[in-house]
């Protein structure tokens, strides 16, 4: 299982905007490096739904570091306010552990797509479908050009595009004119 993430990995594991991850790290909580405890806080403040000045975000965050690192399944925050960590870390343990097993059973072969990451046994690129993902296309049509992927293929696809989105200058695009 992955030890550390990025912002933009975090945020895609998480489905959150990987603007706010970053304003987490600009608050000084952690830096650009996230571990597991980064990720439970992170959650944790999805979860809560609730608007937190910095002070109070640095307050639980350093509660529920403690938290996870004591393997306590509650987090005291104050006297009246306990949050419960336990299934926390479980929900991102679980879907880290699943998306990492699914990230590592896929192909890179620079013989082929260049050594894109391919669905196994496959040409056919990660990056494609879950971009198909993005721009909306019905997972029930892409199961059916593609019966051998799977739910859970198709899932995180998704979050493998969000994760490692592609570097460099995008492609030019050309416009026609009307002259």
């Amino acid at each position: 299982m992955m030890t550390s993430f990025t912002p933009t990995e975090a945020a895609a594991l998480l489905d959150m905007p990987e603007r706010q991850v970053r304003k987490e790290v600009e608050y000084g909580l952690f830096s650009t490096e996230l571990n597991f405890p980064a990720l439970v806080y992170l959650r944790a403040l999805r979860t809560l739904g609730l608007t937190l000045g910095v002070e109070d975000r640095k307050r639980v965050f350093v509660v529920l570091v403690d938290a996870v690192q004591r393997d306590s399944p509650t987090a005291e925050v104050s006297t009246v306010v306990t949050l419960r960590v336990g299934p926390l870390v479980d929900e991102v343990r679980g879907h880290i552990s699943r998306f990492c097993r699914w990230r590592d059973g896929l192909t890179r072969d620079r013989s082929v797509l260049g050594g894109e990451p391919v669905f196994p046994k496959s040409r056919l690129s990660v990056r494609h479908i879950g971009g198909m993902l993005e721009r909306g296309a019905p997972p029930a049509e892409i199961k059916e050009d593609y019966p051998y992927l799977s739910d859970e293929d198709l899932e995180f696809a998704v979050l493998f595009v969000r994760a490692y989105p592609r570097v460099g200058r995008p492609r030019e695009t050309r416009q026609t004119s009307d002259r």
